[in-house]
C-alpha cells in the first residue's frame, strides 16, 4: 500500500524526538520509561554508516533500500527529515503468524542506522538475542540462545556537522537496545536476516504495541508519542500468542 511522506521542518523538534532514545550500542538492560516512546531509530555517525561493497551481506542489505528515481540526491547536508505516513484506510495484522517466517522472543543487544548503497536512504539493523522462539523456519532453524540481525526500514544519521536526518515511519517504532520484544519476522535469504513485520515490547505487567496497527492523523500530531498499551499483562499476551501460533491472522 502506497504511503504518503510529509516533511517537518522544526529541527529542534526532530533533535528531541531522536535523542530521547538512548545512545547507539548499549550494552546494559534498558529502564522502561511509563509510558515508553516512539523511536525512529538509533542515530548513527555518517562514516559509520556508509555502505561497504566489500562486505557482500552488507552490499545486499543496503541494496534493497535504494531508490530507483536518480534525481533523489544523497543524503547530505541540505536533506531535511523525512517521515512516512500511510494512507488513513491502513491497517495492520496484529499477530501475523501467517505470514511470518519466524515468530520469536529476545533481548535487542545492539542497533545501528545505515546508508542505503546509493546514500539516499536508511535502513536500521539490530542484533538479537533469542530467548524463546514460537515459530521458526526450518531453515535456519532458531532456538533459545541464538542470535540473529533484524532490520526496519528507516532510521537517524548524524553528519559531520552535527546535524540529524531522519528517515522514519511514523506508525512504526523502532526497537530499543536492551528491552524484550515479541517479534513477527520474515526471513530474506540472500541478506541472511530478517525484516521486523510487527513487534511488541514486554515489560511484565504491561505489553506495548511497537506499531500502530491503524493509522488516524489526529494520533500523531506530535512526533514523540507514547507507544500504545496491549490492555494485557505480559503472561496474558504470550499465552495468547502461544495459543494462536498454528493461525494465519
Amino acid at each position: 500500500m502506497r504511503g504518503k511522506m510529509i516533511w517537518r521542518v522544526s529541527v529542534v523538534l526532530v533533535l528531541i524526538s531522536v535523542s530521547a532514545f538512548g545512545s547507539f550500542r548499549q550494552t546494559s538492560v534498558a529502564t522502561i520509561a511509563t509510558p515508553p516512546q516512539y523511536s525512529p531509530g538509533p542515530i548513527t555517525d555518517y562514516n559509520a554508516a556508509l555502505p561497504n561493497s566489500a562486505d557482500v551481506l552488507r552490499f545486499r542489505r543496503g541494496e534493497r533500500y535504494n531508490i530507483p528515481n536518480p534525481s533523489v540526491p544523497e543524503l547530505g547536508e541540505n536533506s531535511q527529515t523525512l517521515w512516512d505516513l500511510p494512507e488513513s484506510h491502513f491497517q495492520k495484522s496484529p499477530m501475523p503468524f501467517g505470514t511470518s517466517d519466524a515468530v520469536v522472543i529476545g533481548i535487542v543487544t545492539a542497533g545501528q542506522s545505515y546508508l542505503s548503497n546509493d546514500k539516499r536512504n536508511i535502513y536500521s539493523e539490530f542484533k538479537l538475542e533469542l530467548l524463546e522462539s514460537i515459530k521458526t523456519p526450518n531453515t535456519p532453524y532458531l532456538r533459545a540462545g541464538d542470535a540473529i540481525d533484524i532490520q526496519r526500514k528507516g532510521g537517524a544519521i548524524r553528519l559531520p556537522s552535527g546535524k540529524v536526518v531522519v528517515r522514519a515511519a511514523l506508525t512504526d517504532s523502532m526497537p530499543q537496545v536492551g528491552s524484550r520484544y515479541l517479534f513477527f519476522l520474515k526471513y530474506d535469504q540472500g541478506a541472511e536476516d530478517y525484516a521486523v513485520l510487527t513487534g511488541y515490547l514486554l515489560d511484565g505487567n504491561e505489553v506495548y504495541c511497537l506499531d500502530d496497527l491503524t493509522y488516524s492523523e489526529s494520533n500523531h500530531e506530535d512526533v514523540v508519542h507514547p507507544l500504545r498499551k496491549k490492555g494485557l499483562s505480559e503472561e496474558q499476551f504470550l499465552v495468547r500468542a502461544r495459543s494462536t501460533r498454528n493461525g494465519a491472522n
